[in-house]
């Protein structure tokens, strides 16, 4: 008697939906499971990335404050004040300013009379006592030049320094020296603060690259058999690099709280001592770079469980 071979007719939608659900199942609910089960030795990666995070999300909230900053102490360090002759005349005072002001490098120019440099020096802590200890006005009459960039300051000082109508003794408010060590500074801060996520990036890849290791080295035999029945490669390693993204987007997620947590609760409790010495970081800012910490944490959990596969997968 001869067999009949009856086919089934599945819609290709429903065999699609199986195919997706399966791949799904295995390559998400596998490693959530396996990454649940292996929590005891993923928690030291889990860990230093952490910290990792966090400590990135502060030095860049930091480093955004200090650029803010810096933007703004350039715009009041780019301000010379050019200081007059107590005995210049007006037409040496009007040639100096057409001179500046036809300068391309000087984008404003205001003068300010001895009863307005005596009025301004009130509102400056010290300054009212030497201008009473004076008959009278000590403080001169300036023109008041607005540089366009920071980097010309010393050529307009150099500029108007020796002019007949500025004061020979203390011509200008340019303090070079001033300057290089603001940028000293903030250069030296800039280098220390990647030099030191630099060394915390190096070992959080490293621990958590060791964690996939181990986890591989585990699942040896299940590894080997999935291999001998021909499942393609990326079916092989998909459940491990989504190990080390769960493991980087739990550690983000973590330091992205903290990060937005402790930002908020410094705005909260000294709002205008905060702006003041933080410029621009505001509650959307905070909220921005936690999300920006819980992506970048995703990418280096998957980027060192690349590294792991790609050196012990094969091995």
């Amino acid at each position: 008697m001869a067999g009949v071979v009856v086919r089934g007719r599945f819609p290709r939608r429903r065999i699609v939906q199986a195919v997706v659900t399966n791949l799904v199942r295995h390559l998400f609910g596998g490693a959530a499971r396996s990454w649940a089960r292996n929590l005891g030795s993923t928690a030291p990666a889990l860990g230093s990335m952490t910290l990792l995070l966090l400590m990135s999300g502060l030095v860049g909230l930091t480093g955004f404050a200090l650029h803010n900053l810096q933007q703004v102490e350039t715009g009041q360090a780019s301000l010379l004040h050019v200081y007059l002759r107590d005995d210049a005349t007006d037409p040496d005072v009007i040639m100096l300013s057409q001179r500046l002001q036809n300068d391309a490098r000087v984008a404003g120019l205001t003068y300010v009379n001895k009863a307005q440099a005596l009025e301004r020096a009130q509102r400056i802590p010290g300054l009212p006592q030497l201008a009473d200890a004076s008959e009278s006005n000590p403080f001169p009459a300036s023109l008041d030049v607005q540089v366009k960039t920071i980097d010309d300051m010393a050529a307009i000082d150099a500029l108007v320094r020796d002019d007949v109508a500025v004061d020979p003794v203390y011509p200008t408010s340019y303090d070079k020296g001033a300057y290089q060590r603001i940028q000293a500074v903030l250069l030296g801060t800039a280098v220390a603060g990647f030099a030191f996520l630099g060394l915390l990036g190096f070992i959080a890849v490293t621990v958590t690259a060791n964690s996939i290791k181990a986890a591989i080295h585990a699942r040896r035999d299940e590894i080997t058999i999935m291999q001998l029945v021909g499942a393609p490669r990326w079916m092989v390693r998909g459940p491990f690099v989504v190990e080390g993204a769960i493991t980087g987007a739990a550690a983000g997620l973590v330091a992205g709280l903290i990060t937005f947590g402790l930002t908020f609760a410094a705005i909260t409790a000294a709002a205008g001592a905060f702006m003041r010495f933080a410029p621009g970081v505001t509650v959307t800012v905070a909220a921005l770079a936690a999300a920006i910490v819980l992506l970048v944490g995703l990418g280096l959990g998957s980027g060192s469980s690349l590294i792991s596969l790609r050196r012990h997968m094969e091995t």
